[in-house]
């Protein structure tokens, strides 16, 4: 008896130490600081992270492309004669609060979200009703339902109604405070998730408004998660050894236009001439350690879109002076005698570090073309709210959608800019890939600058890191699996 305990109590405990861990608290980072809780009008990739572990959406699509059911009991069920689809909502679910999920709920949010921010999304729905314990959809023309219920704007929240300063959800956490002035906020596991409560009972995310302030909290294991962990290993080691994993080339980074100089903003041919001016493939440089994709136009290549031409990574500057010429034949403040005395302003959030060394490339582009320009770091929420009322020249944007769907990057983008003709095309079945890129030449709503894999770095106990096809990483899915191990040692 003495020897078979010998040797079983060993096990045991090594057992014990390789299983996943339930934790009381993990630190890491967002990139830059959310503006928005409010999934109908989130777009930003810190935006995406936070709604997509608050809320859950019907279905997710996996970054192999998968569509996994979410709050949705099973695939729709389609009847194309009548362009109409039925999908059941799984039962039993909470929100946050206690209370039970209904189809109420469902087709109350699915509905804010068509006729608001989130028409883009949902531009080939003409209705959203209860039928039993499901929601029945009405259809403008077919689309692959599931995929257009797992993008952001479809999340579900209580009642159908825009987040307050307590968001209540579905998702596997629950938002315990968030502190603007600190750049932080605080994420509580969810008990009663239908999914099963994570491993991680506590997930405090911060943002930063230094280049290396980030680097610096992972390095010393103030932080074990990391956006910009890579900034570390430049001057030395973090404490404990660390690992990465990358996402997909899934966030489009763009650069928006404003109202300030409205003569000159909307002209189509300066919009090109600067699009002509920009050096992209000098972007590819300012995320280390990233992959990175320049972009002349708002599809990533697993979409369909062609790989970049030479003129879209590097630019052509005799063709960007003929567009700002012709554009002066519209806007006599871009001849060539008065383009010198103008200057606008490009606009950048503060808390995205890399957001900066990109306006300066936008700057140097308009420099090229003899137009001044002013750099502009400030809050998400100004940042947002200067967008909103037109009060900027220039602005840093970040897109997201599912990788491998075309036609949600070409409505994304179009209604960034302003622009409702996609949600038009797509509400009607016109909305083609050629089409769309004929538009999108000829209006240009934005200027697309490059598509960016975020890269996480994480202590390496930390595992199951993952992303989403959107390039959302999956913080539900992390557990802690063995013990930390200090840098240098084997």
């Amino acid at each position: 008896m003495l020897a078979t305990i010998a040797i079983v109590m060993p096990e045991a405990a090594a057992d014990a130490e390789t299983r996943p861990k339930y934790v009381g608290k993990v630190d890491g980072s967002l990139l830059g600081a959310p503006a928005t809780l409010d999934p109908v009008t989130a777009q930003s990739h810190a935006e995406l992270t936070i709604t997509g572990l608050i809320f859950d959406t019907l279905y997710r699509v996996e970054l192999g492309g998968a569509i996994e059911p979410r709050l949705a009991a099973g695939k729709p069920e389609l009847d194309n004669s009548k362009l109409v689809a039925r999908i059941p909502i799984r039962k039993g679910v909470k929100f946050h609060d206690a209370n039970t999920l209904t189809v109420t709920d469902v087709a109350a949010s699915l509905e804010r979200a068509r006729t608001g921010g989130g028409r883009w999304a949902l531009a080939p729905i003409v209705s959203v009703r209860v039928d039993g314990d499901a929601v029945e959809i009405a259809l403008k023309t077919p689309v692959d339902v599931a995929i257009m219920l797992s993008l952001s704007p479809t999340a579900i929240t209580r009642q159908g109604r825009a987040p307050g300063a307590k968001p209540i959800g579905t998702g596997p956490f629950t938002l315990e405070s968030l502190d603007r002035t600190g750049k932080k906020l605080v994420l509580g596991a969810f008990e009663d998730h239908f999914g099963g409560r994570t491993y991680l009972d506590r997930v405090t995310l911060h943002w930063f408004d230094k280049p290396d302030a980030e680097a610096k909290r992972f390095e010393t294991d103030d932080s074990q998660l990391s956006t910009r962990g890579v900034a570390a290993f430049t001057g030395g080691q973090p404490k404990y050894k660390a690992g990465a994993v990358d996402g997909p080339k899934a966030l489009l980074v763009y650069v928006g236009f404003g109202k300030k100089h409205a003569d000159v903003l909307r002209e189509p041919a300066f919009r090109r001439a600067l699009d002509l001016a920009l050096d992209r493939n000098a972007l590819v440089s300012v995320n280390r350690g990233e992959a990175v994709m320049p972009a002349g136009e708002p599809v990533p290549v697993e979409a369909g879109a062609p790989l970049p031409t030479p003129i879209v990574r590097t630019g052509d500057l005799g063709l960007a002076r003929a567009a700002l010429a012709d554009a002066a034949k519209r806007v006599p403040s871009l001849d060539a005698t008065r383009a010198s005395q103008l200057t606008l302003e490009i606009a950048f959030e503060d808390t995205r570090p890399d957001d900066r060394e990109i306006a300066e490339r936008v700057a140097r582009a308009l420099g090229k073309l003899g137009i001044g320009a002013t750099l502009s770091a400030m809050s998400a929420v100004e940042l947002r709210d200067r967008i909103s009322r037109g009060t900027t020249d220039l602005y840093l944007g970040q897109l997201a959608a599912p990788l491998p769907v075309a036609w949600a990057w070409w409505s994304a983008a179009f209604t960034a800019g302003g622009d409702d003709w996609a949600i038009q095309k797509l509400a009607t079945g016109g909305l083609t890939m050629a089409l769309a890129r004929k538009e999108f030449a000829a209006r240009r709503p934005i200027v697309p600058l490059m598509f960016r894999g975020v890269r996480m770095w994480h202590r390496a106990d930390l595992r199951g890191m993952k992303f989403d096809a959107t390039g959302r990483p999956c913080l539900e899915e992390l557990f802690v699996f063995g013990s930390p191990v200090k840098s240098g040692v084997p």
